[in-house]
């Protein structure tokens, strides 16, 4: 049984961070004993579960989906992490995009024997 700051220390996050995730709903609030919220194994386990999926790039909405889902749900498990890709490659899309425009400025910027600097003049005729 763990104080909430001895869960946090065990787990490497910050007290308000537990707090958070209690207010959204992705960790349990235990009862109050002897004035103290105590912690258990499975508090661990969550919050750990939580800390991994923020490391593999999820939001914590799908982390509180995956929570909510059973070992053998694998079909449910799969369409969570599949619409992340789904999103992760949309933004791998935008910034290319914005890498293609950015690079050609610095080309044009290099290129250009025009007074003043194209890349200002670009931005302010948007």
């Amino acid at each position: 049984m763990l104080t909430i700051g001895k869960l946090a220390k065990q787990c490497h996050v910050n007290v308000e961070t537990i707090r958070y995730y209690q207010r959204i709903g992705l960790m349990r609030v235990p009862e109050t004993t002897q004035s103290y919220r105590y912690y258990n194994d499975k508090d661990i386990e969550t919050l750990n579960f939580i800390q991994k999926g923020k490391d593999a790039g999820l939001q914590l909405s799908e982390i509180q989906e995956l929570l909510q889902l059973r070992l053998d749900d694998r079909e449910q498990v799969r369409h969570v992490i599949q619409q992340r890709l789904d999103k992760i490659d949309q933004r791998i899309q935008e910034l290319n995009s914005l890498k293609q425009r950015l690079s050609s400025w610095v080309d044009e910027c290099k290129s250009s024997h025009e007074q003043g600097c194209p890349i200002l003049k670009e931005l302010k005729n948007r």
